[in-house]
């Protein structure tokens, strides 16, 4: 059962923001540990750290805010990961753009990233992964 279809979106939003907040923490220190302490290139330091952050946001996304308790997580997670991959591949070209191309410091071009992505994930993940059903 769904109960986010009597929700708004501003309110869907504000909530995805504060749990995306979350995620993007995961995300930004793993990609600062791995290329600093770990010596992973940056590019693939951001898979990494993108990816663990996709995992946090899909958990307290679908039980939090969407409030979707869908038995469907296999085919559900499919669907995320589908939304979260042209999200991940929009989050490493424009990294790639500015660090390679505007001499952006990693760090940086990632909360650029951040603010791009979150706007397709948003509207990916409520029109696909958590829709009513």
């Amino acid at each position: 059962m769904n109960e986010e279809s009597g929700r708004n979106n501003l309110t869907l939003f504000y909530y995805y923001v504060i749990f995306a907040g979350i995620a993007t923490l995961v995300d930004l220190s793993l990609l600062y540990s791995l290329t600093e302490f770990g010596n992973v290139w940056y590019f693939h330091s951001a898979i990494i750290g993108y990816s663990a952050g996709m995992i946090v946001n899909y958990v307290l996304n679908k039980y939090f805010n969407f409030k979707n308790y869908s038995k469907r997580i296999i085919s559900q997670f499919g669907i995320f990961t589908a939304v979260a991959m042209v999200g991940l591949g929009l989050n490493q070209l424009i990294i790639y753009l500015l660090v390679e191309f505007a001499d952006a410091w990693y760090m940086a071009a990632k909360i650029i990233a951040i603010g791009i992505v979150m706007f397709w994930s948003f509207f990916g993940h409520k029109q696909l992964t958590f829709k009513h059903e």
